[in-house]
Parts: C-alpha cells; sequence; structure tokens
C-alpha cells in the first residue's frame, strides 16, 4: 500500500567547482530543504515557504518539483494526486542548487511513497527533468550530488554514469552567499559569457586540474583537492558577473583557503578549506568582506560535505 504522507530532506548542492564545468558536483551539510508530499485525490498542488520562496511558482508546468512529479505519476501510472510542501531553505538563484535540492527530494519522496524500487542512476534522471524549469535543461550535476551526497563525476551524460566518491574528512566548505537580486533566467545569462573556442592550452589547463581533483577526492587528499580548483574557460569569463569577485579570491587564500572558485553559476563563491590547518569559518568571513567592499552585504558560513537527500519521516 502507498503511503500517506513522506518526508524527504535534501541538501544544497555546488557544482562546476572551477575545472569541472557541468560535471563536477558536491553536496553541502547545510542548508537544505524539506519537501513533504502528501497523497490526495488527484492534481498536483504546490505549497512553497520559507527562503526565497515567494519567487517560486507554484504551477508544477514551471516548478522543479512539480515537474519531477508529473512525470513520476504519469510514467508509472499512478492514479493519486500529490500535495508538494516545500520548505526552502537552500535560497533560490543564488548557485546553490535550489532547484536541484527540490526536485531531489520529491523524486526520491515519491520512490519511497509508492514503493518503485528506483536505482540512483533512475532517481538522478527524474531529478533532471526538474531543472527545465529552472535552467531550461536537464542539467544532471547538482542533482545528483543531491541525490548521491558528498562529490560526484558524470563520466557521461548519454547514457548517464556517475562516479560517487566519499569526501575526505578534513575537507570543510567556506561559502559567501551576497545578497542582490538575481534574475530569473541568471543562468542562461552566465551561459552565455562561456567562450565557444577555447585553445588548446587553456584545455589542457583545465584537464589536468580536473583529473587531479578527482584523483584527490579518490585518494582523500583534500590539498590535492584544493589546490586543484582552478578554471582557466568558463570562470576568468564569469567573474564579471561577480562584485567583488578578485578581493574574494585574494581574501580567502590570504587566510589559508586551498581554493575558491564560483559556486555553479553563481554570485554564491565557494572555498575548499583543510580542516586541520584552517578555520573554515574565518575564510567565510573573509570573503564576505569581499563582498561588502563590492557594496552588497552577505550570508557567509561555513560547513562541510554532506549526504544525500533521505527520507526522514513517514506516515501510512
Amino acid at each position: 500500500m502507498p503511503l500517506e504522507q513522506v518526508t524527504v530532506k535534501a541538501p544544497a548542492t555546488s557544482a562546476n567547482l572551477g575545472p569541472g564545468f557541468d560535471i563536477f558536483g558536491i553536496a553541502l551539510e547545510q542548508p537544505n530543504d524539506t519537501v513533504t508530499l502528501t497523497a490526495i485525490k488527484q492534481g498536483i498542488k504546490i505549497q512553497n515557504r520559507g527562503i526565497g520562496a515567494k519567487t517560486i511558482s507554484l504551477t508544477p508546468e514551471k516548478n522543479t518539483a512539480g515537474l519531477v512529479a508529473k512525470k513520476m505519476l504519469k510514467d508509472f501510472k499512478i492514479n493519486s494526486g500529490l500535495q508538494i510542501h516545500i520548505e526552502k531553505g537552500v535560497f533560490p538563484g543564488k548557485g546553490l542548487g535550489s532547484s536541484a535540492a527540490s526536485a531531489s527530494a520529491v523524486a526520491v519522496g515519491i520512490n519511497a511513497m509508492f514503493s518503485l524500487n528506483l536505482n540512483i542512476k533512475q532517481l538522478i534522471e527524474y531529478a533532471a527533468k526538474g531543472e527545465v524549469a529552472a535552467a531550461g535543461s536537464e542539467h544532471a550535476d547538482n542533482v545528483s550530488a543531491a541525490i548521491c551526497g558528498n562529490f560526484v563525476l558524470i563520466r557521461s551524460y548519454d547514457p548517464l554514469e556517475i562516479i560517487n566518491l566519499e569526501c575526505p574528512k578534513d575537507l570543510e566548505l567556506a561559502v559567501a552567499m551576497p545578497k542582490m537580486i538575481t534574475p530569473p533566467n541568471k543562468t542562461e545569462k552566465a551561459r552565455a559569457v562561456i567562450p565557444k573556442l577555447v585553445p588548446l592550452e587553456k584545455h589542457v589547463h583545465n584537464l589536468g586540474k580536473a583529473s587531479a581533483m578527482a584523483a584527490g577526492f579518490a585518494m582523500g587528499d583534500v590539498d590535492v583537492i584544493g589546490r586543484s580548483m582552478v578554471d582557466d574557460i568558463v570562470e576568468p569569463a564569469r567573474s564579471i558577473l561577480i562584485p567583488g569577485y578578485s578581493v574574494i579570491r585574494e581574501n580567502a587564500l590570504n587566510v589559508g583557503a586551498l581554493g575558491v572558485t564560483i559556486s555553479g553559476a553563481g554570485p554564491t563563491m565557494i572555498a575548499f578549506v583543510n580542516g586541520k590547518t584552517c578555520d573554515a569559518a574565518k575564510v567565510a568571513v573573509a570573503m564576505g568582506e569581499g563582498f561588502r567592499s563590492a557594496g552588497y552585504d552577505v550570508d557567509a558560513f561555513a560547513t562541510r560535505p554532506g549526504r544525500g537527500a533521505c527520507v526522514v519521516e513517514e506516515m501510512e
């Protein structure tokens, strides 16, 4: 018998991580979205509360969670409606995978609610359907991290193949999120500035850094991971969209960050820190000062790599 109600918690995520454009992602321990699915007679009804909730559409076709629910109910011929209550903890439009958190929570929730027994790959594929509402296409980097937790590497999009690696216990994250208005088409604008042709030497640079970062996660070497967080292709083009970018980077590195980069499409910045040798909270404060120097207030905090979306409550 289907469950009457399921509540799922899904993490914020950061994609790209420097050289891994559309390939790398990491889950954050904080913040999270909490999504409660309740069975109703018919239709899909969405409720949004929490941080930035007023900016999110309640129309299922324009909502990441709604798109996932609509597709899954149709594919599995589920004769039930759903009420989706989203408690936003991940601020929308800031580069921390807000849409992916909600979409992933719904995919995991429907799987549990109706005992569909989907595997990780299938859950990611359904969650990626929701990204169309936010990014215009089925990006898998954020949803992969949101579902798997820790670090993910997309080896292939067609067919989809994900490599999921544990994060070293000493890896800590410093995050600085500016309090600035971001347009609804922010991701499209961030993609528009990316160069279409890439010089060979820059490609070689990024390939080396991305390979080293993946190796660092496989070896559990925090320093190799952090030092590899350098992008010669996408980030230089996008840096003009981030107020105070150069100061933020310099501040973070000066107080001990191993590497610092734009989180996803921005404007949030994220730094990797070796918790044994550096205080991630101090790095976050220093990054925040960089945004303030450009005239923006900021939410700055330290966190750690997190686990994937999980069911936290069930009701029969």
